[in-house]
């Protein structure tokens, strides 16, 4: 009934703006911009998008999950540990049903459940853009979660860059990077790496919280990782060549009850290598503006665990190897001064290769392959004169394995006098089940050939306002979305040693984002806040318990202040708020909420050197957060602890 009354509110307003358009109209200003600020005009869409600067902040040595924490209506799932794996949930999706992106190469690939946030690096990241509700058409397939878009420095004229950094427990950080002109345009070469042991303190009470003696304080193990990574890149006036390399070394953590003991052996290690290599071309004809993208990625991941501690099952030593070449064409074309045309179809085959004791074990499939295309068409409509009210409708045909889906949106835009505008976004999206999701992981997910297609509807409705309070900047933005999933697909335990992905029925999510920036002299202010109600709702089945992993109340507060003379100095401190969140689907079993306060210093010591020191989790917060399990005892030692205070400190220096 929901989506039906916003539909109905919708075709209302655009009768109403369409009643009041003259035939001289025009497109919003951004769509119209010279080339040589279209980029980033292009950050704008008609849904809710939020843009993060990590160069502003870099040197606190954040990685990427970290930065997400900022974006309301996003929680990073971090399932083991800062630096383990980790994927996100937006508004309360799924994290199969968030797409990312890195330089326009998809990252989401068949063969995984979700990408892993932790292993794309950020170092020479520019912006990160986090989109939800209405996805743009420059972005391939339906997806409903939202989309992760993160966009890497273009090369520029000569000059380098260097940093270094330290941590707690065992942190290094360090990179070089490289920049010059190069024929007919630029080129870029930078290298980074980033280690850790992460062995923490924490008080292990051996998951028997009746009986203390036998509690003691332990040294969290196996929880070191080192990432590596090499990008090469090459821009041209028409032209753009990009290569990639990164390699993500991890040991898998034991669950803490009984672990972590001075007699404890080494655990199992996780070792990716990934590859890619982009081709673009650029170009106008007429009043056609297009691009063409050829795309290569090729993955292993090496699983190896000689004490077979871990699974205890034989899965001793395993391979996945997955290579995927992809090519799009898409284009906008402006339509009189009342539309704008934007298209884009994408094609990917995709094949995944397992090898090891899995297969030979359970006599698994040791080639799987997909063929998928997606394409899809939006127009931006100007429905006045005055130029301050636009519709934008999208439609998308999604195909994977011979089945093809369709899906549509609709977003209509309207700005009024003094600074506000409101957004109206709603649709319908699809997923096809990918092949982690099909046809398992040979160790721990076990096949389901069954699954169907995964759908649901979506609308929100938000208001911003951009003005001036006591000489302050203040922009400010709320937003109701809400969301309906049908067929959603995710994982049960089918035993205490398997799980399989199948089609759970149906879930309903609601909930309310608050974004705000004040600046006012030296001050800047950032603020983000989320109350999420997620529920499933499939009759018959955990009807009314909530989602897991999706807590139902976020936020963190950031606020800096330049200090010294010529503004040489900033002063930084971070609140962030995590409430009470499920790991199970029952709403059972949990842990309690987390807030944390960060501090920090940036100085800029000369022009092209500058020093940032500061602390994460002043008061040691983290390790005390406990699990708990409604109706059965006191709280208890969560299965894989959380990383408290942590000191850092980095130089930055640019030549």
């Amino acid at each position: 009934m929901r989506i039906y009354l916003f539909i109905t509110a919708l075709c209302l307003f655009l009768c109403a703006g369409a009643a009041a358009a003259d035939n001289a109209v025009s497109l919003p200003e951004e769509k119209v911009t010279a080339d040589a600020e279209r980029e980033e005009k292009l950050l704008l869409s008609p849904g809710t998008v939020t843009v993060i600067k990590p160069q502003e902040m870099k040197g606190e040595q954040k990685n990427l999950p970290e930065l997400l924490k900022q974006v309301p209506g996003l929680h990073v799932i971090e399932t083991k540990g800062r630096g383990a794996y980790t994927t996100a949930s937006v508004r309360g999706s799924s994290s199969s049903q968030v797409a990312v992106y890195v330089d326009g190469v998809l990252m989401n690939l068949g063969s995984e459940p979700a990408v892993d946030l932790s292993t794309i690096p950020v170092e020479n990241v520019e912006r990160i853009e986090v989109y939800r509700g209405y996805i743009p058409a420059r972005f391939g397939g339906a997806s409903m979660g939202g989309v992760i878009n993160i966009v890497t420095v273009k090369p520029k004229k000569a000059g380098c860059s260097a940093a270094a950094g330290v941590g707690s427990f065992g942190r290094l950080t360090g990179g070089l990077t490289y920049h010059s002109p190069l024929g007919e345009g630029a080129f870029m070469g930078s290298v980074n790496f980033d280690r850790t042991d992460g062995d923490f303190e924490y008080w292990n009470d051996n998951n028997t919280p009746y009986t203390p003696d036998d509690d003691y304080k332990a040294k969290r193990q196996n929880s070191g990782y080192k990432n590596s990574n090499l990008l090469l890149k090459w821009n041209g006036d028409k032209w753009k060549i990009e290569g990639g390399w990164k390699r993500n070394d991890r040991e898998l953590p034991y669950s803490a009850p009984g672990a972590d003991k001075f007699d404890s052996v080494p655990g199992a290690a996780q070792v990716t290598d990934q590859w890619n290599a982009i081709v673009m071309r650029q170009d106008r004809l007429g009043d056609l503006d297009y691009g063409l993208r050829l795309e290569y990625l090729h993955q292993t991941k090496d699983y190896d665990d000689p004490e077979n501690k871990i699974g205890g099952w034989g899965e001793q030593h395993n391979r996945y190897e997955t290579k995927r070449f992809g090519a799009a064409v898409d284009g906008s074309l402006p339509l009189g001064d009342s539309h704008l045309v934007e298209f884009l179809w994408n094609y990917y085959n995709e094949e995944l290769h397992t090898m090891g004791d899995v297969v030979k074990k359970f006599g698994g499939r040791e080639r799987h392959t997909r063929n998928s295309w997606n394409g899809q068409i939006q127009d931006t409509i100007s429905l006045n004169k005055a130029g301050d009210l636009w519709f934008t409708p999208i439609v998308r045909w999604n195909a994977a394995e011979g089945v093809t889906e369709f899906s549509w949106g609709a977003a209509l835009t309207k700005k009024f006098y003094r600074g506000w505008t409101l957004k109206l976004t709603g649709g319908t999206y699809n997923r096809a089940p990918n092949l982690y999701e099909l046809y398992g992981d040979g160790a721990f997910i076990v096949p389901n050939r069954e699954l169907e297609w995964e759908d649901g509807t979506q609308y929100d409705a938000g208001v911003s306002w951009e003005g001036e309070i006591s000489k302050a900047q203040v922009r400010a933005e709320l937003t109701y979305f809400y969301r309906k999933s049908n067929n959603l697909i995710d994982y049960l335990m089918v035993n205490p040693r398997y799980a399989q992905y199948v089609n759970i029925g149906e879930a309903k999510i609601s909930g309310v984002e608050l974004e705000a920036t004040v600046k006012r002299d030296k001050w800047d202010i950032y603020l983000s806040a989320t109350w999420m109600n997620p529920k499933n709702k499939t009759p018959g089945y955990m009807y009314d318990d909530p989602l897991p992993n999706r807590p139902e109340f976020e936020g963190l507060l950031r606020v800096s202040r330049k200090i010294f003379k010529d503004d040489r100095a900033k002063l930084f401190a971070e609140l962030h708020h995590i409430g009470k969140n499920y790991y199970d689907m029952q709403g059972e079993v949990g842990w309690d909420d987390l807030t944390t306060l960060g501090l920090g210093v940036h100085w800029q010591i000369r022009d092209g050197l500058k020093l940032v020191f500061g602390v994460d989790d002043v008061f040691n917060s983290g390790p005390d957060v406990m699990i708990f399990a409604v109706g059965n005892g006191p709280e208890r030692v969560l299965w894989y602890p959380i990383q408290g205070r942590t000191f850092y400190a980095a130089l930055l220096w640019t030549f």
